[in-house]
C-alpha cells in the first residue's frame, strides 16, 4: 500500500510541479538565465540560520574547478556509481525512476542533476517522512530537465564534484577532499584514489579512507566502483587490476584551509536581517574566491612571522574585482585571538590615499599630469612634506607620485574644497559634513572596504559600483529573495579623465612612494597613505583587474614604531598581487593546454634554479614565497621578467560570461 501511495503521489508531483513554489510574481531559481545559473552552481555559499537567540552561519567554501581541471578518471568513477546514464538522459533517468516506483523510495534513483538540486537548492525539503521525501523528489524531477539543459552536462558534473560534501562542512568539493585525504591536487589523483572518493559520496563517514575503523570498508567500496567502471566499459579489466595494485599514493601538500569567518560575519551583519526570518535557513551565494583568500592569509602570516609587520600591529585587507565583488577579506592578523573585522569595522584616517578625488577633480578642471602646480607651505610649516622639502613648483604627476602634501592642499584650495569634496563623494569616499582643504591628506575616517571600492572605480574605467559579497539569496524551496547578478554601474569619472588618473597612479608605483608595490612585468597602480604619527599605514591599488586595499595600524593600547604606507602595506600588495597574477596565468595556460614545462609546483626547474631580479622590486627569498600548491606555489621572481605589458583596458565584467579562458 505504501508503495502504491508513493507511486501516485510522486507521479502527481512530477506532473503538477513542486509544492509551495511561492507566489507567481516571485522570482524562482528557474527564472534565472542559463549563464546566471552556471555562475551560481560554481559559487561558494554562506548558510545563515536565524534563531530566537541570534544567528548561526558558516561558509561552504569549495575551491571551484572547471570541467577540464577535473581528471577524466574522477568523472568516470562518479558517473559509474552515482548516475550511469548521466550522459544520455535529460536530467531525469526514467529507467532508474521506474525502478524507484517499483521498489520504493529507498532505492534512490536520483540523477546527478537531481542530487545537485537537493544539496544546492532544496535544503528546506530534507524531512525524512514520506510526504517530505515525495515533495522533494517531485521538485527534483520537475526541475532536473531544465537544470540539465540550462547548465550543460560538463558544467553540471563539475558543479556536482565541486559542491558535494566529502566529510563535513570543511571538506566541500573535490579539490578540498583531494588535499585532505591524499595531500595532492585533483589533477594528480590516480584511478584508485578517484574510485575511493567516488565511493564516499553516499556516506562519507562510513567510507572514510583514512580512518582506521572505516578504511577497509572504504577500500572495498573503491573496488566495487572499479568493478562498475569495468562493467560499464569506462575502463578495462587490466586498468582495474593495475589501479588496485597501485592503491593510494599520498602527496605532500597540506590540507587546504581558509579563514572565512570575517567574510561570513560581514554577510550576516549587512544582509541577513533583510532576508532571513526567525526559524529559517537561507542560502547566500557569495563572491568569495578561496584561492585568493588563501593567498591573502598566507602572505600576511609570512610577513608577521618574519617581522615585516610588527607584533603590535593589526591589519585588514579586501580584494575585489572591478565590479565590486569581494574575492578575499582579511579581518585580523590572527582571527583566532581577535575576532574583530578590521576590513569593515575599523574606521581610521586614510592618509594620502584620500588624494584620489583630488586627482580626478584636477583632470575634470582641465589639468593634465604635466600641468604645473605650486608646492609651498600655506603657513610657516603647514602642510609639511616631511623629508621631501618643498619644490616651489612641480608637475601634478610628480606631486602626486611623491605625495607632496603642500601641493595637494594648495591645489584643493585653487579648485575649491566643495568641488573636490563632491568628487570624493561621487567615488564613495565620505570626507565629512564640512571638510576643509586638509581632507585630501586624510583628515577624516573611513575603512578598507570603502577605499578599495573607490579605487575600483578607476580600475574599471570610471564606474562606481557598490562593494558586495553576494550574488543571490535563495531560500530552501528555490525562491530567489534577492539577485545581485547584474551589478548596477554608474559612471562617476568622465571617460577622458580615466587614463590621466591611471597614469598618475601608475607613476606612484613606478617611481613614487609606492615603488615597493611594483610587480615587474605586470602593470600596477595605486596610492600609499600614512596617517598622523604613522599610526595607520595604507596601500590601495590594482593589477590585472584585481583591486586590493590594505590597512595596517598599531593597536591603540600598544606602544611601538610606526609604519608607512610605502613599507609593509605596499609590500603586502606586491606579494599578494604577484601571487594572484601568477596563479591566474597558470590556470589560463593549463586551460589552453600550454602549461608547457611548468611543474606542479610552479615554473620549470631550470628557471626556478636560476632566479633573477625583477626590474621593479626587490627579489623575494624563496622561503617567503607562498609554499602552497600548483600555481599557488609559483615562486615570486623565480623567472626573468619580460617587458612590462599594458594594463588591460577591458572592463572585466563586460566579457562574455561563458568565456572558457576566464578562471573567475
Amino acid at each position: 500500500m505504501r508503495r502504491r501511495v508513493g507511486l501516485a503521489l510522486l507521479c502527481s508531483a512530477a506532473i503538477a510541479g513542486p509544492a509551495h513554489a511561492g507566489p507567481a510574481e516571485s522570482l524562482s531559481f528557474w527564472d534565472l538565465k542559463p549563464g546566471q545559473l552556471r555562475i551560481l552552481v560554481a559559487s561558494p555559499q554562506v548558510m545563515v540560520t536565524r534563531t530566537a537567540s541570534g544567528w548561526e552561519a558558516y561558509c561552504r567554501c569549495p575551491v571551484v574547478l572547471k570541467p577540464n581541471e577535473i581528471p577524466e578518471a574522477m568523472k568516470k568513477a562518479i558517473i559509474a556509481v552515482e548516475d550511469r546514464r548521466f550522459m544520455e538522459h535529460g536530467g531525469v533517468d526514467l529507467v532508474a525512476l521506474a525502478a524507484v516506483l517499483r521498489g520504493g523510495l529507498s532505492r534512490g534513483g536520483s540523477t546527478i542533476p537531481m542530487q545537485l538540486l537537493k544539496n544546492l537548492v532544496f535544503h528546506d525539503l530534507q524531512g525524512r517522512d514520506l510526504f517530505s521525501k515525495l515533495e522533494r523528489k517531485g521538485s527534483e524531477v520537475w526541475h532536473a530537465g531544465t537544470f540539465d539543459g540550462a547548465v550543460g552536462k560538463q558544467e553540471l558534473l563539475a558543479a556536482y564534484l565541486n559542491q558535494i560534501e566529502f566529510g563535513g562542512r570543511e571538506i566541500v568539493g573535490l579539490y578540498r577532499a583531494s588535499r585532505y585525504y591524499f595531500h595532492k591536487e585533483p589533477r594528480d589523483l590516480n584511478l584508485f584514489e578517484c574510485a575511493l572518493l567516488a565511493g564516499m559520496v553516499q556516506a562519507p563517514a562510513r567510507f572514510n579512507p583514512v580512518k582506521e575503523t572505516t578504511k577497509e570498508r572504504a577500500y572495498e567500496r573503491a573496488r566495487l566502483v572499479l568493478g562498475l567502471m569495468v562493467q560499464q566499459g569506462k575502463i578495462s579489466q587490466a586498468e582495474r587490476l593495475r589501479a588496485e595494485r597501485v592503491g593510494v599514493r599520498p602527496g605532500l601538500l597540506p590540507e587546504f584551509r581558509i579563514q572565512a569567518q570575517p567574510f561570513t560575519e560581514w554577510i550576516v551583519q549587512t544582509l541577513a536581517p533583510r532576508f532571513v526570518q526567525e526559524g529559517e535557513t537561507i542560502r547566500f551565494f557569495v563572491t568569495l574566491e578561496p584561492r585568493f583568500q588563501r593567498l591573502a592569509e598566507k602572505q600576511l602570516s609570512d610577513m608577521v612571522g618574519e617581522g615585516t609587520i610588527p607584533a603590535e600591529y593589526e591589519a585588514g585587507a579586501v580584494m575585489m574585482s572591478g565590479d565590486g565583488r569581494v574575492r578575499a577579506m582579511i579581518g585580523s592578523v590572527d582571527w583566532s585571538r581577535r575576532q574583530f573585522n578590521a576590513a569593515v569595522k575599523t574606521s581610521v584616517q586614510p592618509g594620502s590615499t584620500a588624494k584620489l578625488p583630488l586627482i580626478v577633480a584636477a583632470c575634470e578642471a582641465g589639468l593634465s599630469p604635466q600641468s604645473r602646480v605650486v608646492d609651498r607651505p600655506i603657513t610657516a610649516t603647514w602642510p609639511a612634506n616631511g623629508h621631501l622639502g618643498y619644490k616651489g613648483e612641480t608637475t601634478l604627476l610628480e606631486a602626486m607620485a611623491s605625495s607632496r602634501n603642500a601641493a595637494a592642499v594648495r591645489l584643493t584650495q585653487d579648485l575649491g574644497v566643495r568641488r573636490v569634496a563632491a568628487v570624493s563623494r561621487r567615488l564613495g569616499i565620505e570626507p565629512g559634513p564640512d571638510p576643509d582643504a586638509g581632507f585630501v591628506l586624510g583628515s577624516f575616517s573611513t575603512n578598507v572596504l570603502s577605499m578599495t571600492a573607490a579605487y575600483a572605480t578607476v580600475a574599471n574605467g570610471g564606474y562606481r559600483v557598490a562593494p558586495t559579497g553576494v550574488l543571490a539569496v535563495v531560500d530552501g524551496r528555490g525562491q530567489v529573495r534577492a539577485s545581485f547578478l547584474d551589478p548596477i554601474r554608474t559612471r562617476v569619472i568622465p571617460q577622458n579623465c580615466v587614463a590621466p588618473t591611471r597614469s598618475i597612479l601608475r607613476e606612484v608605483v613606478r617611481s613614487g612612494t609606492g615603488r615597493s608595490a611594483g610587480l615587474g612585468r605586470w602593470a600596477a597602480y595605486g596610492k600609499t597613505g600614512t596617517s598622523t604619527g604613522n599610526a595607520d599605514a595604507w596601500f590601495v591599488g590594482w593589477s590585472e583587474g584585481r583591486v586590493l586595499g590594505v590597512w595596517m595600524g598599531r593597536r591603540r593600547d600598544a606602544v611601538g614604531e610606526g609604519l608607512a604606507g610605502k613599507g609593509a602595506p605596499a609590500e603586502y600588495f606586491r606579494r599578494v598581487s604577484s601571487s594572484a597574477n601568477e596563479m591566474v596565468e597558470y590556470r589560463i595556460a593549463q586551460q589552453r593546454g600550454k602549461a608547457g614545462s611548468r611543474t606542479a609546483g610552479g615554473p620549470d626547474r631550470q628557471k626556478a634554479a636560476n632566479p633573477q631580479k625583477a626590474p621593479e622590486h626587490r627579489p623575494v627569498h624563496a622561503s617567503l614565497a607562498p609554499r602552497l600548491d600548483g600555481p599557488e606555489a609559483i615562486r615570486l621572481n623565480a623567472a626573468p621578467r619580460p617587458p612590462l605589458r599594458p594594463f588591460r583596458e577591458a572592463v572585466p565584467w563586460l566579457r562574455d560570461e561563458d568565456e572558457d579562458l576566464s578562471p573567475w
